[in-house]
Order: C-alpha cells, then structure tokens, then sequence
C-alpha cells in the first residue's frame, strides 16, 4: 500500500475548494445582513395575490430607480418645522391677563378690551395711558401720536380693538406696547366676553364695607351706604393744581372710601346722611388703605333712595 493510501486521505482539487470557500462566506455573510427594509405592505382587508400589489411590486422590481426613490424619502427641514411649531404656539389673541402668556420678544397680536381708565395726557412727547379691562384683568397701554386723541372720558365703557401690538415688560410690570404699524378702532360687539363682562357688573349685588377692605386691587364691584360725609383737596399734579373728591360711605359692617378726580362735589353734596348706590367702582390701594376709584363718563352709576338694602340703611343710621 502506498503513503497516501496509509495515510487514508483524499486529494482535492484545488479549484473545487475555491468555490467551496466562496460559497460558505456568501452563506455567513447573508446570515448576518440586517432585515431588509420594507417600503410598502399589502392591507390586512387585500390578498397578497392582489393583482394591483402585484403590479406594484412588478413596477418597483423593474425599475430600481423608481425603487430608490420611494424607499429613500427627504426629511422635512428641522428650520421649517421650528418656525411652524412657534407659530402654532404664539397666541393670535390676548386676554388682559398676561401673568401666565409666553410669547416671543416683539411677537405682535390683536387686542380688545373695555377701556376702564384714560389719563391725561403728557406732550414731549404727545402720549397718553390708559387702563383697559375684560373681566379677567386689568393691564395699561400707553398711546402715542395720532391715537392720544383717540381717547377721552367719553370711552370709559367702550371696546377698543387694537391690532399688531406688542407685550412689553416694565420693573416686572407686562404691559401693552403700540407701533407704527399698530391701528385702533372701537367696536359695539355686544358678544364679546369683556363688553358683556362689563354690562353685567351693574346687575351684581353690592359689597358690603367689610368686604370691599378685603378685595383685590383693580377688581370691580357695587356699593352702597350712608353718604358720611364729603370733601375735596388741592393737590399738585404734574404742576397743575387740581381737586380730589373724597366721599365716605358707612354702612353696618364699616366705612368705605371713596374718590375721584373728575366728579365735583355738586354731585354729592346734597346727598350727605342719605343711603346711596355706586355701581361699578374699581378697588385700588393707597398706603395701606383700601380705596374705590369711581370711573369717568358713564362708567359708575349713582343712585339715591330706591333701591335694595336702602331701608336698612336708613335704619342703621337713625338707630
């Protein structure tokens, strides 16, 4: 027997263990390869066998170009859906409660609200604040140039509607800024939430002394009480000397103060130790002392002798 019998061994050719190697690698390597990306899946509710999934995938199979690109999509611009996603988020339009608003520096919205305060105006230059409400706040608004005329005592009561305006913030203070831009109008939308807020202040019953003290500031309430007395000062505004109305309203409960700067004692006068009604009256503060703030034009409404709790005022007093 010969060595290589011996030995009990097989010569293989050397091509055939080529091939032999190639194809284990291929099979190792397929084994390997990640899942194949799907592009597109026939319906739950469509055979397989459809004829129109089959001529799509007979379509998608003869033209690998066309393959290509359904399977490799754009993604969308990421600049494009940040500016989408701000614009989304900025408020259209506010109320003037701007405590809890996030909007962007310089983004401009409409406004509308009812005009409760205007101040008088100041030159050099020409401007004016005024103070609007809607029944969920109160926030001030300054006015330059051709809108300072715009307002007077005559728009206490009255909706403005101001469009591409700005929020501004003051020593911590938000407020509503104007720009050239920005165009101001009054509207008798009777349906808007801060008209019919404002309409239905006088239908609300009138707060007793003990509960006016106790208020929050630029609330808007009723009250009513012997007139105690009245008197007027002169006080020194911006140089100008001008008079200060100060009424006070007693009832069981305590003593109310009231003022204005624009109401003369003409009005009051004669109706000192009678019971009176004041409906609508802003509740502001002044060193420590709770204070009501009667509104210009036809925004408060006195009345004298009839109404509710007037006959228990008279009692209280001749007692």
């Amino acid at each position: 027997m010969s060595k290589r019998g011996r030995n009990n061994t097989t010569e293989v050719p050397e091509s055939k263990a080529i091939t032999a190697d190639v194809t284990d690698a291929a099979a190792s390597a397929a084994e390997q390869a990640p899942p194949p990306l799907v592009v597109a899946a026939a319906s739950s509710t469509q055979p397989a066998s459809s004829p129109s999934v089959a001529a799509a995938t007979g379509a998608a199979a003869s033209s690998p170009a066309t393959a290509a690109a359904v399977a490799v999509s754009a993604p969308p611009s990421p600049a494009s859906n940040r500016e989408r996603f701000r614009n989304f988020s900025m408020p259209l339009q506010l109320s003037c409660d701007l405590s809890t608003i996030s909007a962007e520096p310089g983004f401009r919205f409409s406004f509308q609200a009812v005009v409760l305060v205007v101040f008088p105006a100041s030159s050099n230059p020409l401007r004016r604040h005024v103070l609007v409400g809607d029944g969920r706040g109160t926030v001030g608004i300054t006015v330059w140039n051709a809108h300072v005329n715009a307002f007077s005592f005559e728009s206490v009561g009255k909706l403005v509607v101001i469009t591409k305006v700005s929020m501004t913030t003051h020593n911590g203070v938000r407020g509503i800024s104007l720009n050239k831009e920005s165009s101001l109008s009054f509207s008798s939308d009777h349906d808007h939430f801060a008209l019919q807020w404002w309409n239905s202040i006088p239908r609300q019953r009138a707060v007793p002394a003990i509960m006016f003290n106790e208020t929050k500031d630029q609330a808007v309430v009723n009250i009513c009480g012997i007139v105690g007395s009245v008197t007027v000062e002169q006080k020194n505004v911006r140089s100008d000397a001008r008079e200060l109305l100060t009424l006070k309203l007693v009832d069981r409960t305590g003593v109310m103060t009231i003022r204005s700067w624009n109401h003369g004692t003409g009005m009051f006068q004669h109706l000192v130790d009678t019971p009176v009604l004041i409906q609508r009256v802003r509740v502001t503060s002044f060193a420590g002392l709770k204070i009501g703030e009667l509104f210009d034009g036809s925004g408060s409404i006195v009345s004298d002798g009839n109404f509710e709790g007037a006959a228990d005022l008279k009692a209280f007093w001749s007692e």
